[in-house]
């Protein structure tokens, strides 16, 4: 069986190797990724709910047209 620390594939060596600059950019990129995901869902749940209210009016204009 494998040495539990071997066994991991990123190593205390390579913690060395990263740049904190780099890191704290990429963390920038994740954040402002996960702020125009989250506008997107917004807009979209606001386009659904309009469909809603079409669909429920042109059901009622259908429905007071055929009276």
């Amino acid at each position: 069986m494998a040495d539990k620390k071997e066994s991991h594939k990123f190593n205390n060596e390579d913690l060395d190797n990263v740049d904190l600059e780099e890191y704290k950019n990429k963390l920038d990129d994740l954040k402002r990724s996960v702020k125009s995901l989250e506008k997107i869902k917004r807009k979209n749940k606001k386009i659904k709910k309009m469909e809603r209210k079409k669909r429920k009016i042109l059901k009622d204009m259908k429905s007071k047209k055929h009276k």
